[in-house]
């Protein structure tokens, strides 16, 4: 078995010379960024943007700069750990292995595979940290996974629903608009590569009309904010196409002929009253007219939905009716247009999956059929688990204490499981449940390949250094671990040797695998998809919505809303550039009602708990929100998750977190 130690013996060989590395972030980012990183004497000097990369072009986010200080800190676990009482104690990776196989082996054969959890999300989306893991269960006989999600989740299942398929318009079609709309997404956060695009089409005359709560950071260089009640997307989405529907007089040829369930649609529209909806969404009758106009009259128009749109009870419902709204406007299929949220198609081939049950069957292994559990509930969903419960968690690539909704009852839940193992790079709220952790390399010390979902380029991962340390990657981990319970032989191979029994898709688009190695290389797809008016649902056609629940009635309290921060992604901050204390955003009747003045501490307080915070007034905030950011803040990793219940949403499904209401009172 080829040790990804020993895979960089040429980076050692080369310690005494300068060079330049092509590498690739790995994060939960749709920009995923290509990255040259500079190396001497075997430490990295430096790193900048490959501009081989057209979306990357020649810069990098916040982020993605400050990621080299990542990999560098002082703060990293460098060696497993193992739990003893509440603190933990350095031990080998020979110890741990054994410990690991031990916990693993035992517990499946007094309770069966299903007393095992695997739970992993977004925290590496490179291609061998997907599949190597599910590969490691198959051979293993498999075990219980989670479903779901704690982010776009009902958006892609919208989009497949309505579309058949989670697809996107080509970064540089916006350049065909005339309108742009941002639909509850901060892309001057979370997504800083498509903002150049943006503003090279607001040159062109494009106007930019952001659908959003919050008066976000491109709410700020839009033409256009409309800042409807939270939760009111579907009621403005509806409103919307009731206006279009009357400018057009009749509907449409294409979306009788295009579509599924016209007249279901339609009814659904006839539901409504015009001033209820504008009621229910406070918006005025001239944005209703804004938006009619730039989907109906003025178009293209291209549609970017987020996870504003996603994190309610109804968020697969707001993203169909989004679909519905663009599609019966003529603005899907063609170019400059596209109800656009990220490309989700795996473009790597899959049979490899197929294959390893294969091998495991021949191999005697029993396999079962996995057990799923709702991610966005997980702390739920892992108590009540029985015959049998689960007994053994091991989480990778993922922090739930922190991202997941109800992190007290989640690190509670945990640190009853007879054992927990945790893939780490530093000591997060979930490090912290564990009994044995296993630190983990970073993108910029291993050999993979990723694709994007935000642009079409796929991108090499190059260990551009060693470990640090003695980290080690997954797959390492996982082909280490497998030598020790018996089957090492069915995950043996380098790197690149599984990376090419995925590769076959991407051939056949002429993308060569060695070319790849050394830089970024666009694969070919459609700059514009459903052009031939064909869509990939069963009939070929695009469904529309024809039943919206509505939101119920509104409660008393404010509703919680994060603020995203360009300085991090998700909860991988270092302790060292942590906030010492969240800020809350309140409008001025809030503060003057409440008696508070800028810079009074207050809490807020929400069902499950509550968190201390500092108030500022914001004449930007609406004054039925609290806007609070960041997310984490220093001593408590845990952080807004805290205060937010574990709601699911329609689709998906994923975690409603918007649906949480807040109070808040001086301390």
């Amino acid at each position: 078995m080829v040790d990804s130690v020993h895979a960089n013996a040429k980076i050692r060989e080369d310690d005494e010379m300068e060079k330049q590395v092509p590498t690739t972030c790995t994060r939960d980012c749709p920009c995923t960024c290509s990255i040259l990183v500079q190396v001497k004497d075997g430490e990295i000097v430096s790193q900048k943007a490959d501009p081989r990369n057209p979306y990357t072009r020649k810069f990098l986010c916040a982020k993605g700069n400050a990621y080299v200080k990542r990999y560098a800190s002082p703060d990293r676990l460098q060696t497993p750990l193992v739990r003893k009482g509440d603190d933990f104690e350095r031990i080998s990776w020979d110890e741990a292995l054994d410990l690991a196989a031990d916990k693993l082996r035992s517990t499946r054969e007094e309770s069966g595979p299903l007393s095992t959890l695997w739970a992993q999300y977004s925290g590496s989306l490179s291609l061998l940290n997907l599949v190597m893991p599910r590969v490691f269960w198959i051979q293993l006989g498999g075990s219980t996974v989670t479903a779901g999600g704690i982010s776009i989740d009902a958006l892609q299942a919208a989009q497949i629903n309505d579309f058949g398929a989670c697809l996107l318009h080509a970064p540089e079609d916006m350049l065909h608009s005339k309108n742009i709309v941002f639909w509850g997404r901060n892309p001057s956060v979370t997504n800083v590569h498509l903002i150049p695009y943006i503003k090279e089409a607001q040159k062109n005359g494009a106007k930019l009309t952001v659908v959003d709560p919050r008066y976000t950071e491109t709410a700020m260089i839009a033409d256009r904010h409309i800042a409807l009640r939270p939760g009111g997307d579907g009621y403005l989405a509806i409103a919307v196409a009731r206006e279009i529907r009357r400018r057009q007089d009749e509907a449409p040829d294409f979306a009788r002929e295009r579509g599924h369930d016209w007249e279901g649609y339609s009814a659904l529209l006839d539901r409504y009253k015009d001033e209820d909806l504008l009621d229910k969404a406070d918006v005025t009758k001239e944005a209703v007219s804004h938006l009619a106009s730039a989907y109906w009259d003025d178009g293209p128009c291209s549609t970017y939905m987020g996870l504003g749109l996603s994190w309610w009870k109804q968020g697969g419902a707001h993203s169909r009716l989004v679909h519905a709204l663009a599609f019966m406007s003529g603005n899907i299929g063609v170019r400059g247009g596209g109800a656009n949220l990220y490309n989700m198609e795996f473009p790597f081939g899959t049979e490899i999956f197929r294959e390893e049950m294969n091998k495991a069957k021949e191999r005697g292994v029993q396999l079962v059929k996995p057990r799923r559990i709702l991610l966005p509930r997980l702390a739920d969903e892992i108590a009540k688990c029985e015959a049998p419960p689960i007994r053994v968690a091991w989480i990778a690539m993922f922090n739930p204490v922190a991202t997941a909704p109800d992190s007290n009852h989640l690190r509670k839940v945990l640190r009853e499981r007879d054992f927990v193992i945790v893939t780490e790079q530093f000591m997060t709220a979930t490090a912290e449940c564990a009994d044995l952790i296993l630190p983990v390399t970073t993108y910029l010390e291993e050999d993979d390949v990723i694709h994007s979902h935000g642009h079409l380029c796929v991108g090499p991962v190059t260990a551009a250094v060693p470990p640090r340390g003695e980290t080690r990657s997954n797959f390492w981990i996982l082909q280490k671990l497998a030598e020790k319970m018996g089957f090492g032989d069915a995950l043996a191979g380098s790197p690149w040797d599984w990376i090419s029994r995925c590769w076959g898709p991407l051939a056949d688009q002429g993308v060569s695998m060695e070319e790849v190695k050394k830089g970024p290389v666009k694969r070919t797809q459609p700059v514009v998809p459903y052009e031939n008016g064909i869509f990939r649902t069963s009939d070929g056609k695009f469904h529309f919505i024809t039943e919206y629940e509505g939101r119920p009635e509104r409660k008393h309290g404010l509703t919680l809303l994060m603020v995203k921060k360009p300085s991090f992604l998700n909860s991988q901050l270092l302790e060292e550039d942590a906030e010492t204390i969240p800020t809350v955003s309140l409008h001025p009747s809030v503060m003057s009602d409440l008696g508070l003045n800028d810079g009074d501490r207050i809490w807020v307080q929400s069902s499950l708990d509550r968190i201390e915070a500092v108030a500022n007034t914001s004449e930007k905030t609406r004054s039925d929100v609290v806007e609070l950011g960041p997310s984490m803040w220093k001593n408590d990793r845990g952080g807004v998750n805290r205060l937010r219940e574990a709601v699911i949403s329609d689709l998906g499904p994923t975690a409603a977190v918007n649906e949480t209401l807040v109070k808040i009172s001086k301390r």
